[in-house]
């Protein structure tokens, strides 16, 4: 690993602040009435299909009885459907419900609604050097090995 520079580490800095002021303007769009921790379940659910709530927790990074009470509150509100493991039937699998899924597409929808538009207001040439950054975000926001 290369020893940080001074550059290093404002460009650091201002990709931190941009990535947080683009996620918090993405969740200033209207979430079907779900708390941010309820839509990052959903949506972790709607990617990965049925997990276990320990995998939850540790995806979203968060404790496992707050987990069971987020899942408990889905569950009754028709989002999320539970299942049993077919190979451990001691484990319980959660899976999004059909209106689950449709909530999230809805919630995913007007997200890349809301960012097409932004999009459209760059120049050809800034747009360009977006797509050209892409597999480098997404490789800098994969979850990272131990965390």
């Amino acid at each position: 690993m290369k020893e940080s520079t001074d550059t290093d580490l404002e460009t650091a800095a201002r990709l931190r602040l941009a990535v947080a002021r683009l996620q918090r303007l993405l969740r200033s769009q209207e979430m079907g009435g779900l708390s941010l921790t309820e839509a990052s379940c959903l949506a972790i659910i709607g990617r990965r299909g049925p997990m276990p709530l320990n995998e939850i927790a540790a995806s979203e990074h968060l404790s496992a009885s707050s987990v069971t009470k987020t899942i408990t509150r889905m569950e009754e509100a028709g989002l999320i459907d539970r299942l049993t493991d077919p190979t451990d039937r001691r484990v319980s699998l959660v899976t999004l419900s059909k209106k689950g899924s449709a909530l999230v597409d809805q919630i995913r929808s007007r997200r890349n609604a809301f960012l097409l538009l932004r999009l459209q207001e760059l120049s050809p040439t800034d747009l360009a050097a977006i797509e050209q950054a892409l597999p480098i975000l997404e490789r800098l926001s994969a979850e990272a090995p131990n965390q």
